[in-house]
């Protein structure tokens, strides 16, 4: 019976080892080793509960056994009864000083108490006794792993695998520290010693997709995040990482899915929800992507990037001082740097307050003078208050900077504009289009450069690429209007001049633009209404264009009501 029992104890069979063992205390009802022998099967069955009453009866028929009394030990330990769990181990102690599975029961204990460095003088004690168990080196090498000694706890798991190849918590755990310590190639290595059905547990395929991630290798990372939720599909942070590899490979269909699992899993998560707040503001979902930074912000009121965070898409919904005050807390937190500090500038400028602006960029000029984007703030700062020497100086350095500032070229070019310089203002324009195809603005001030420079056959061209930019651009749709009135296409210009009035009906120059472009298609009626309207709002404007109708000799002009 013995023997059958220490057999089916390695093979693995625990339910058998239970059903032997009862047919074992059915045979002999007196024999101590039946009771611990079921005692043991129900405790690998995860069942420590009911492995007492069987431990008792063994201590009962034989109380010097030192095996049922550490059985009791981690029978009691298992159901939180710690005190009695320790009374039982040193009784076992006692009986059995020179038993290394009674030191390596203490030093697990230790461990999860959190005294690693007591753990550490127990189990180095177990390996004494018997330096040859896998098990007593994984547990080495978690408690130096807890000490921070990871060179040791190394060494301790490849002892442990040298042991037993087949230990799948030495692979998984030495794996994780090589990967931990940017060694993923050799975590790579270490996890390929496995059988072919070894398991690599989730935070093993973690830590190695990390190591990846953080070398930019981002397909080796994506195939380690993928394994670690194959592994453990409710693995929250595993969706996470996988989220980031995907973002940074730009594929946002499968990213929205894949953030949401690791939201739904856990809405902490802070890596998710930033993702998830930059996804949004990329889809054009402004009111998600602050929600999403406002969660930021109470996850992790101390960490500057949720307050950065908050700024940056509070900014792109048009709510400057909810993006100010983000700003203002990352300056509180002294986690502001230069960029910051522009942004805070410019905000705080744009509410009309000129002071406090200034503040914010004489401190940025103090930590880098040469910050194109904070040089080019300042220029529109004095633009805006009407110091275009100040403002031309500013952008000046920015160019010195940042050759290729875009933001700044074209905002020197619209000073040139504004001083009657249309053809050095295109030369200008060109270029920074040039540096940035997408910059609305510069596509925007080339087209009104264009048409300053008379010639209306390119500024339409640009304009219509600054609207595909920049739909909603009111600026853009006048001067197209304006400049199709130019080429006498009047039926775009009335289009274009309806589309700005449906915006702001009482906009002077578009209502002047309508009455022209509705005169030139023969449609009276209309230009007389907007032809009133004009003159309501701006008299001397409608004086104007009823002037220019005559000289045209539009039909209908001189039916137009004199102001």
């Amino acid at each position: 019976m013995d023997y059958r029992c220490r057999r089916l104890g390695r093979c693995g069979a625990v339910g058998e080892l239970e059903s032997h063992a009862r047919r074992w205390i059915s045979a002999q009802p007196t024999s101590a080793r039946a009771h611990q022998e079921l005692a043991r099967a129900t405790v690998r069955l995860g069942r420590p509960k009911d492995a007492e009453p069987a431990l008792r009866e063994a201590l009962r028929l034989d109380e010097h056994s030192a095996e049922s009394w550490r059985l009791l030990a981690i029978t009691l330990y298992e159901t939180g009864r710690h005190a009695e769990a320790e009374q039982a181990l040193a009784r076992a102690e006692a009986l059995q000083p020179g038993d290394a599975s009674v030191a390596a029961a203490r030093a697990h204990w230790l461990l999860k108490a959190d005294d690693a460095r007591a753990a550490l003088s127990n189990i180095e004690r177990a390996l004494a006794f018997d330096p040859f168990s896998y098990g007593y080196w994984n547990l080495l090498g978690s408690i130096r792993r807890a000490l921070g000694d990871s060179d040791a706890a190394q060494r301790a798991f490849q002892t442990a695998l040298d042991l037993n190849q087949n230990s799948e918590e030495a692979r998984n755990a030495l794996a994780r520290l090589l990967a931990e310590a940017g060694r993923a190639d050799e975590a790579y290595r270490a996890l390929a010693t496995g059988r072919g059905d070894a398991r690599t547990d989730a935070p093993t395929w973690l830590a190695v997709g990390i190591t990846d991630y953080n070398r930019q290798r981002y397909a080796a990372a994506e195939d380690a995040f993928r394994k670690a939720v194959a592994a453990d599909p409710g693995f929250a942070e595993g969706w996470e990482k996988l989220g980031m590899t995907l973002a940074r490979t730009l594929r946002d269909d499968e990213l929205a899915t894949v953030l949401e699992r690791a939201l739904e899993l856990d809405p902490t998560l802070f890596e998710a929800r930033l993702e998830r707040a930059a996804l949004r503001a990329r889809r054009g979902n402004a009111a998600g992507a602050v929600a999403d930074a406002r969660q930021l912000t109470e996850l992790a009121p101390e960490d500057p990037r949720a307050w950065r965070t908050l700024a940056i898409h509070s900014t792109a919904a048009q709510d400057l001082r909810t993006a100010a005050a983000a700003y203002r807390r990352v300056d509180t937190l002294g986690k502001a740097g230069v960029d910051d500090l522009a942004d805070l500038g410019d905000l705080l400028d744009k509410l009309g307050d000129r002071n406090g602006a200034l503040d914010a960029y004489a401190r940025a000029e103090r930590i880098d003078p040469r910050h194109s984007r904070m040089l080019g703030n300042l220029a529109s700062l004095h633009g805006r208050n009407g110091d275009l020497d100040k403002s031309l100086a500013y952008l000046d350095r920015a160019l010195v900077s940042d050759p290729r500032n875009a933001n700044a070229l074209s905002s020197k070019a619209y000073i040139l504009l504004l001083r009657g310089q249309p053809a050095a203002a295109v030369s200008i324009l060109e270029q920074a289009v040039l540096y940035d195809p997408k910059l609305a603005n510069a596509w925007i001030n080339l087209g009104h450069a264009h048409l300053r420079n008379r010639d209306v056959g390119r500024a339409i061209p640009a304009l219509e690429k600054a609207l595909a930019l920049a739909p909603q651009a009111l600026d853009a749709q006048l001067y197209l209007a304006q400049a199709y009135l130019g080429i006498r296409d009047a039926a775009k210009a009335r289009a274009y001049a309806e589309t700005i009035l449906a915006r702001q009906p009482e906009l002077p120059v578009a209502l002047g633009i309508a009455t022209l472009a509705n005169l030139m298609t023969g449609d009276s009626q209309r230009a007389a209404l907007a032809f009133v309207r004009l003159r309501t709002k701006d008299p001397k404007t409608a004086s104007n264009i009823r002037a220019q109708a005559v000289a045209a000799g539009l039909p209908g002009a001189t039916a137009l009501p004199s102001p």
